[in-house]
């Protein structure tokens, strides 16, 4: 019966040690990962910043087919009256 419990407790330390070492690997690869879709993040919140930056300047830039002439009138039209309305 003790040598029972302690092979069994030997096979879970050696069953958590490799999930650690797994943990550990998978850890390095995301980080990699990380680098190389952002490079000079230094962790997942920098990361995710940058890439709400990458949006936000994709949304500002010109559209496929020239349609946005029609939208940049009007943006430009309510700046304008904003413009106005804090003047007076």
């Amino acid at each position: 019966m003790f040598f029972w419990t302690i092979l069994s407790w030997v096979f879970v330390l050696i069953l958590t040690a490799v999930n650690v070492v797994v943990f550990l690997k998978l850890k390095q690869a995301s980080m990699q990962m990380l680098q190389m879709a952002f490079p000079g993040s230094k962790d997942m919140g920098e990361a995710l910043a940058r890439m709400q930056q990458m949006m936000v300047r994709m949304n500002r830039g010109p559209r496929p087919g020239g349609g946005h002439t029609g939208t940049d009138q009007r943006l430009k039209a309510a700046m304008d009256l904003l413009r106005k309305t804090q003047k007076s």
